[in-house]
Formats: structure tokens, sequence, C-alpha cells
């Protein structure tokens, strides 16, 4: 097998940096896959070297055509080539690496296309695969699948220069990599990206913002960004915990672009990520309460659910969001009461934001003894008085229902509910740019430099926001 012959041959070479290569371009640690068995890849254009990190030894030189697939096998790894096995075990981590980066170097691994290097380590619960790559090339393949193919120019260019600034922004927080591949993260289609419709723009949003980042009071900016705000998005605080001098609430108007998106899906997209609303039975609820249970330790064990009480109060109590995001949502029942708070409550119901009110199918609204309108949500606490001045619950103890007279009509209510009706806007966390806001800023003329602005300058009277390239 030549890969051998090649392998003993050239075993005095010494292990090559991967920033040895070009000029200097900042690169990006994104991890596709990890706690796997099994990783292949294969070379599509480029001349590339596999190497053992460890004792910074070449392998083999894979070859187009040809399938690698690394095994984790305790705490070393075993290479196959075309199905083949070879015996040697590799502690690695393995990196696949281009010899030169005068043409493409692009290889495939989890039958997505990627270009310059994959490196492969056994990590504590099986195989971890990171692409090493340089950040312009990176955003070849986040910002189109962030914005759209079809967005206008400078909401692309706005896209860009945030995407840049998170990617960079988090880099070297973590030993295993920077960024991942999906939502948690940024979206990351690799180099198939590139050749989707409409990619060239892509790339050319990317090419005429290269570099650019954002700094707060010299600062890197943690630039967080979302689908749609629903009309205003939120102080960072209110949705997670860190106040951030440049996640300030603002109003964002041009939302309201994704309902006049001309191309409607059947589904409803994009216009319901604008507004929508969902209703859940009992029955939902309590499995939407189980599944978060089955995931999380913050376990909401109330014994039988009676009633949900929500709150749009700020940290300090004294007001409400500026957005009108719910910040607590109380879950109430036969063996007490938990909270669930901030941005934990959409992951709870399945919810697209934050932004929301609930309605409950038993929600009554009464007179006081003041002569006060009350919301009262549970008729089991709702009593009538006799004619002797005694109380008893409405319509018997062992009832579920009640009667409620009103100008010219009846109507049954559940003592407790039955139905929980949720009318929301926005989609995501709601904090700095709204992708579907830039987008309608872009569309009536905004430069991608007001959107950002805008979107991230709203604590200007305590600092200062600048566009700069990245200092390294």
């Amino acid at each position: 097998m030549k890969h051998f012959t090649i392998f003993f041959s050239v075993i005095f070479f010494l292990f090559i940096p991967l920033s040895a290569y070009g000029d200097t371009e900042v690169t990006i640690r994104v991890g596709l896959v990890s706690n796997v068995n099994k990783v292949s890849f294969s070379v599509v254009e480029g001349e590339y070297i596999l190497t053992d990190a460890s004792t910074q030894m070449p392998i083999g030189y894979p070859q187009k055509g040809e399938e690698w697939t690394v095994l984790g096998e305790g705490f070393n790894m075993k290479i196959s080539i075309n199905g083949m096995n070879i015996e040697t075990p590799y502690l690695g981590p393995l990196v696949l690496m281009p010899q030169s980066t005068s043409k493409d170097n692009i290889f495939r691994c989890l039958s997505v296309s990627y270009r310059d290097s994959l490196i492969i380590q056994n990590d504590t619960n099986g195989l971890l695969a990171i692409n090493n790559v340089g950040i312009e090339k990176y955003l070849y393949g986040v910002v189109g699948k962030e914005m759209g193919y079809s967005a206008p120019q400078e909401a692309l260019k706005a896209q860009a220069v945030v995407s840049r600034s998170y990617a960079l922004s988090n880099k070297g927080k973590s030993t295993k990599y920077d960024v991942g591949i999906d939502t948690s993260s940024q979206v990351y289609g690799g180099y198939d990206a590139e050749l989707l419709a409409g990619a060239d723009i892509v790339k050319q949003a990317v090419e005429e913002t290269a570099g650019l980042v954002l700094y707060y009071d010299g600062k890197l900016v943690n630039a967080f960004y979302h689908a749609n705000a629903g009309g205003h998005t939120e102080n960072s605080e209110n949705v997670w915990l860190e106040k951030l001098p440049y996640i300030r609430a603002v109003s964002s108007p041009f939302d309201q672009y994704a309902v006049t998106y001309p191309y409607q899906t059947s589904s409803g997209w994009p216009a319901n990520t604008y507004e929508w609303n969902v209703t859940y039975s009992r029955e939902n609820l309590i499995d939407k309460i189980n599944n978060w249970n089955n995931r999380s330790s913050n376990k909401i064990e109330v014994g039988e659910l009676l009633d949900l009480k929500l709150s749009k109060k700020q940290d300090d109590l004294n007001s409400d969001t500026l957005s009108g995001r719910v910040t607590r949502l109380d879950f109430i029942g036969t063996k007490g009461e938990k909270a669930i708070i901030k941005d934990s409550i959409r992951s709870v119901l399945g919810l697209k934001s934050t932004l929301f009110d609930l309605l409950l199918d038993s929600t009554v609204y009464i007179l006081n003894e003041y002569g006060e309108m009350v919301e009262v949500t549970r008729g089991d606490k709702l009593y009538a008085i006799g004619n002797s001045n005694s109380l008893s619950p409405l319509n018997g103890e062992n009832s579920n229902e009640y009667t409620v007279v009103g100008l010219g009509s009846t109507k049954i209510y559940p003592k407790l509910f039955n139905k929980v009706i949720i009318n929301g806007k926005g989609h995501g966390h709601g904090l700095g740019m709204s992708q579907w806001g830039a987008q309608g800023m872009a569309k009536v003329g905004y430069k991608y430099d007001e959107i950002l602005e805008y979107y991230y300058n709203q604590g200007k009277n305590n600092g200062y926001l600048s566009i700069e390239h990245y200092r390294n």
C-alpha cells in the first residue's frame, strides 16, 4: 500500500503547525461532531497530509476518492482506508492538513464538504471532529445560512460583521473548540454552502467587510443576534444573567418585514417569526413539563398542576421589561410552586420567544369588594354566598365546572384550566440584532454600519461602539 511506503520515507518530517501556511489569517475551530465512535473523511480538492500530533509524525497522504475512517478504541485511535484496517494505534489528535495554500483545499466529512483542516481527537465520551478554518472562509459558510441568500446586501454585510465578532469573541474560551455548527452558536454549512444559489452575493458581503468586527469601549463585542425581535429587543440581563452595555432594549419596527416578505411558505414562515400563537391542552403542557424534567436538573415537581402565573418584571422588580418579555413563569400545584425564569421559559414551553401573553380557559373577570375588576384563573377558589351568608363552592365540591351568567348569555367554565392559549411575537432570545429587522432596514436604504449602530449602541451615553479590523 503506497500510504505506508510514504509513511516510512517521511517519518523525519516535523509536525507543521496549523498556522504555518499563508499570511496570518486568523483561524476558528468549529466543532462538527462529538461523542461518536468513528469519523470518516475524504479529500475533495488539494493535497493533504494526515499527521499524528502527539508524535509529530505523518501517517499518510489521503488521495481523492479514498475514504479514510478513524475509529476510537479506548485511549487510542485506529484507521481504515477504503475499508481496510490498519493495525497501528495512534494517540492523536490526528490532523488532516493542506500541504499548500496556493489553491482550494477541501475535504468531506460527515457528508458535508469543508475548507482547510480537520482535527480528530479522542475525547472523554468518544471522538470529536473539528474544522480548523480561516475566519473569512468560515463566514462563507455562515452568513447565507444565518441571514438567507436572498437578503439585501447591506443586511448580509451586517450579518458578516456580527458573525465574525461573535465567533472571534468566543475564540479560545473552550479548550476543545470555539463554535459549533447549529443555532446554539451559528449555523455553519461549510464549503457546501458556497455552492448554493446566491452564494456569490454572500461571499461579496464577507469580502467587503473582511476583518471588520464590533468593539465597545475597546473590547470585542460578543455580538448576539436572533431571527426576529417581534417589534422590540430586550436588555441582556432580562433574558440571561449578564448586563452587557451593548445589548440594550430598542424598538425594532422593521421586524414586520417578515410579514410583508413576498415569499411566504405554507407553514407560515417567515411571517410567523414576527407573530404566532399556540394552544396547549393540559395534557400537552404536562408532556412538556415531563420532557423538561427529563433533560434538566431544574425540575418542575409541583404535583397536580393547578395554575400558571407569569411576570414581566425586570430584575429590579419595579418595572416591566421594555419589550414586554416574560421573565418569570410560576407553575402552581398541589405540592407547591416552581418558578422558571427568563430564557428557560421558552425551553420549557417550546416557544419561539418569551415575548408572549397566556390565557387559561378557566380565566374569568369579577368585581371584588372594592369594585375593582380582577382576573381569576381558578374557579375552585371562588365561593357563592348563601341566604344565611354562608360560603359554598360554586356548583358543589364535586363539580369541575361552574356557570357564569353574563348580559344575555351564559358560559360554562372549568374550575381548573383545560387549555392554555399563548399569543406571542418574535423568534429567538431577542438580544442584539434582529435579522428580519436588519433586512427591513436594508430594504429601505440603511447601510450595514447604521444597522449595527442601531442595534448595538443604545448604551452610547455610557460607552462607544466602533467597527474596526480585528486585533488578534
